[in-house]
C-alpha cells in the first residue's frame, strides 16, 4: 500500500445513516486547500499515443504523449508536493482497445490500482457488457488494498435481480463518500449521464438511471444535513452539462468530470481541441464560486485542480492540467507550459508488459468459425465477379451488422466500402484478423439525421465514388438499410427506394423524421465525401461512442458460434 493511503480517511456513506467511527472536531486554519489529481475517460488506452501532433510555432512535431504508466507517475508526483490530496476518476475507464477486448477489465483495474484512485465514478461505457460485465470489473478493481471508492448516486439496479445489487442497493457502489484531512470533511457524490447511458449503452433492462440534477440535489441535501458543507461532484455527465448542473445546485463548490472528452487549458495555439482554461470558474444557486475541470481522454492528460476554501465556501480556483509527453521530447515543447514530462513508473511498465504478451497470445485465439468465404468488394456488386454475379459485399454487411448489433437505439448503420479492407476466410477467425480486417482508429459515432439529409449523404458519396479525384472506397454499404442504386442516373438521382427496418418490416424513408444512424468517425468529419456529416457534426447531433470499430465486430463475432455468408444486403438492386 502506498504511503499516502494513511494520509486522509473516508467514510463511505450507503443510506441516509453516515456509517462513520467518533472523530473529534478540530479548530482549522483558513482557508484550506484541496488539490484534486484527476483523469477521466481513459478507455482502456493503457499505452501510449505514438504519434501525437503538437505545433510549436510554425512548425509541427510528432511526440509520444500518455499511458497510464506515465499518470502512475505524475499523480504520485502531485500527492508528493501537496498535503490533502485527492486522487479522482470520471469514469469510462473501460472499453475502447483490446485490453478491455481480452481482459475484461483485469488490465485496466491493475493499471488503476497503480494509482490507488481514491474515488471513481461510474461512466456509460462501464455498462457496455452489461452489469454482469461492469460487476466483473469492479470485482478487479477491488483487487488491492486501495479501497477506491466507486461511486454512481442516480445509477439504479434492480435489488435481487442484478448482479451489481444482490442485497442492496448500494452493494456494488456508493452515491457518496465522504474525506477527511485533519477535521476538513469534502463530500463527493458521483453522477452518472442518465439517459445516454440507457440509450446508448447496454444495461440490464431493468437498471435505470435517475435524473442527475434531483439526484444530485437530494444528495446535497443529505450531506448538509450531516454537517458536511464541502461538496463536490465527481461526474461522467459531459462539460457542458456540468455548468448547467453547477448553475442550477446549490453548496456545490466543485465539479470534477468526463464523458465529452473535453480538453481544458492553454492547448489551441499548438493544435489541440482546448474548450478554454482551466479551470473554468462558475457560480453555483448560491452566487458562490464553482471550480470545473475535465481532463481530455486517452490516459494523455492529469488535471491538478486547486480548490481554496475560506471557511465553506470556495475562495479561489488554480491549478494546471498536465499533458504527458516522454522525456526525450524536444525542448521546444518541453519547455512549453502544460506540457509535462515524465518518465513511466517501472511497476506499471512490468505489469503491461505481462498484459502485451497475453495480448500476443490471445490475439491469435480463435473467436468463431466461418463457415464459408466471406466475399469483400468496396464499392458496387459489378467491381468483384469472384464474388458472385450481382452479389454485393459479404464482409462489409456482416461490419455493418455488428456496427448496429453495438448500438441498439439506432435505426440503421452505414459503413464506408474504404473502412473494410479484406474478405474472410472459411475457417476459423482469431482476435488479430478482425484487426487486420478493420485496422483503422476508428470509433462509433451516432449520427441524429432527418430522411431527406439521409438521402443526400449517400447521393453524396455516390458522386464522390464516382468522381475522377474521388474513391471508390466511399460506397455506402449497410444494415437495417436498402436502397437501390443506378450509377448510369444523374447526380443527385441515383438513390431510389431507400428503405428503414422496422419492427413492422421495411418501411419508406420519411424525409422529414429524425433516424439514428451509426457509422464511424472518419465518416463523422465528413471524410469520403459524405460531406453533410461534417455540417451535421458542427451542429452538434453526432455523439462518439468511443467503442473501437473492430471491437464491435470481436463482441459479435463472440456471440455467434458460427458465421455465414449474409442472405441480404443493403444495396438491393445495382446498375452501372
Amino acid at each position: 500500500m502506498p504511503s499516502w493511503s494513511g494520509m486522509r480517511h473516508y467514510w463511505v456513506v450507503a443510506s441516509a445513516l453516515l456509517v462513520s467511527s467518533c472523530t473529534s472536531q478540530l479548530e482549522q486554519p483558513s482557508p484550506f486547500q484541496l488539490t484534486i489529481a484527476h483523469v477521466n475517460d481513459h478507455h482502456s488506452h493503457l499505452l501510449p499515443m505514438q504519434r501525437t501532433r503538437i505545433a510549436v510555432g510554425a512548425e509541427t512535431v510528432q511526440l509520444e504523449t500518455g499511458g497510464f504508466a506515465r499518470v502512475v507517475t505524475q499523480i504520485a508526483a502531485i500527492r508528493q508536493r501537496h498535503e490533502h490530496v485527492l486522487a479522482l476518476h470520471a469514469g469510462d475507464a473501460i472499453t475502447g482497445t483490446l485490453y478491455y477486448t481480452l481482459f475484461n477489465g483485469a488490465a485496466d483495474a491493475a493499471l488503476m490500482n497503480q494509482v490507488c484512485f481514491d474515488a471513481f465514478a461510474l461512466g456509460n461505457h462501464e455498462f457496455d457488457n452489461g452489469d454482469a460485465g461492469l460487476k466483473t470489473f469492479l470485482d478487479y478493481l477491488s483487487l488491492s488494498d486501495c479501497s477506491t471508492v466507486v461511486l454512481g448516486a442516480n445509477v439504479e439496479p434492480e435489488i435481487g435481480v442484478s448482479p451489481l445489487t444482490p442485497k442492496t442497493r448500494w452493494d456494488s457502489f456508493k452515491p457518496y463518500a465522504i474525506f477527511e484531512f485533519n477535521g476538513e470533511q469534502i463530500g463527493l457524490i458521483g453522477l452518472d449521464i442518465a439517459v445516454k447511458t440507457k440509450q446508448s449503452s447496454m444495461p440490464d433492462a431493468t437498471t435505470q438511471f435517475a435524473d442527475e440534477y434531483t439526484t444530485a440535489l437530494y444528495y446535497i441535501n443529505e450531506l448538509q444535513r450531516l454537517g458536511v458543507n464541502k461538496i463536490g461532484l465527481l461526474t461522467h455527465i459531459q462539460y457542458k452539462n456540468d455548468l448547467l448542473l453547477a448553475e442550477r445546485l446549490p453548496a456545490i463548490d466543485f465539479i470534477v468530470g468526463g464523458d465529452s472528452h473535453t480538453l481544458m487549458g492553454d492547448y489551441a495555439v499548438h493544435g489541440l481541441p482546448s474548450v478554454g482554461p482551466y479551470p473554468m470558474q462558475v457560480t453555483n444557486a448560491d452566487g458562490d464560486l464553482v471550480c470545473v475541470a475535465h481532463a481530455w481522454q486517452y490516459s494523455q492528460v492529469v488535471g491538478e485542480l486547486q480548490v481554496s476554501f475560506n471557511q465553506d465556501r470556495v475562495q479561489s480556483c488554480s491549478g494546471q492540467p498536465h499533458l504527458l509527453i516522454a522525456e526525450d521530447a524536444p525542448e521546444a515543447v518541453t519547455a512549453l507550459p502544460h506540457f509535462t514530462a515524465v518518465a513511466p513508473d517501472a511497476d506499471s511498465l512490468t505489469l503491461l508488459a505481462q498484459y502485451q504478451q497475453q495480448l500476443d497470445q490471445l490475439t491469435s485465439q480463435v473467436i468463431t468459425n466461418v463457415t464459408e468465404r466471406i466475399c469483400m468488394q468496396r464499392s458496387g456488386v459489378a467491381s468483384n465477379p469472384d464474388c458472385g454475379a450481382g452479389r454485393q459485399s459479404d464482409a462489409h454487411r456482416l461490419v455493418a451488422e455488428a456496427f448496429l448489433a453495438s448500438a441498439p437505439q439506432a435505426d440503421f448503420s452505414l459503413q464506408n466500402g474504404g473502412g473494410v479492407r479484406s474478405e474472410i476466410a472459411a475457417g476459423p477467425i482469431s482476435v488479430g484478423d478482425v484487426y487486420r480486417l478493420l485496422p483503422f482508429s476508428n470509433t462509433l459515432v451516432e449520427v441524429q439525421i432527418t430522411g431527406a439529409e439521409l438521402k443526400t449523404v449517400l447521393e453524396q458519396a455516390l458522386s464522390y465514388a464516382m468522381s475522377a479525384s474521388g474513391s471508390n472506397g466511399a460506397y455506402p454499404h449497410g444494415a437495417g438499410i436498402q436502397f437501390d442504386i443506378d450509377m448510369s442516373a444523374a447526380d443527385g438521382e441515383r438513390v431510389s427506394a431507400l428503405m428503414i427496418m422496422t419492427d413492422q418490416g421495411l418501411q419508406a424513408v420519411d424525409p422529414t423524421r429524425t433516424y439514428t444512424m451509426i457509422t464511424n468517425s472518419f465518416l463523422a468529419s465528413g471524410a469520403d465525401g459524405w460531406r453533410l456529416l461534417a455540417e451535421i457534426n458542427a451542429a452538434g447531433r453526432i455523439t462518439d461512442t468511443y467503442v473501437n470499430y473492430a471491437q464491435s465486430f470481436v463482441d459479435w463475432l463472440r456471440k455467434n458460434p458460427e458465421v455465414k455468408r449474409p442472405t441480404a444486403h443493403s444495396t438491393r438492386n445495382y446498375r452501372d
